[in-house]
């Protein structure tokens, strides 16, 4: 073998471990937590009205970020996954603040006034999405 072709195989060898190195730390590496974010403090019926008038903006200023919103709690139920979803109210009843509660057994009323801090989703059909939530 020539000297010239061995010192290919070995250059493709450490590209090859490299490149494998580097997916492995991407897939492998810690997700985001929402207590390690600091929120951005919002009440419910602003994010909504933020929302409605430019759904754009709000989610150049929100989506996928923590945010930390106060409001009362219109109704809670359970998620396909038998998890904990908190509505948080607004003025439009159509369009209120779903909460996806990392706890499946947290306690929360219909009525409380509470925070909640979970990543922003966006909007969708029934409001404005938070995953990953905890109550602060």
């Amino acid at each position: 073998m020539s000297k010239k072709l061995r010192i290919i195989i070995i250059a493709l060898v450490l590209l090859g471990g490299g490149g494998y190195g580097a997916w492995w730390y991407v897939w492998n590496k810690p997700h985001a937590k929402v207590e390690d974010a600091k929120g951005i403090e919002v009440t419910a019926q602003a994010l909504a009205k933020e929302y409605t008038a430019d759904e754009k903006a709000a989610d150049a200023k929100y989506l996928n970020k923590a945010i930390q919103v106060s409001g009362t709690v219109a109704e809670t139920e359970k998620n396909q996954d038998g998890g904990l979803m908190v509505i948080l109210q607004t003025e439009d009843p159509t369009a209120g603040i779903q909460c996806t509660m990392r706890e499946k057994n947290a306690t929360v009323n219909k009525g409380q006034n509470l925070t909640i801090k979970g990543f922003c989703s966006g909007n969708g059909i029934t409001g404005v999405s938070l995953t990953d939530c905890i109550i602060k």
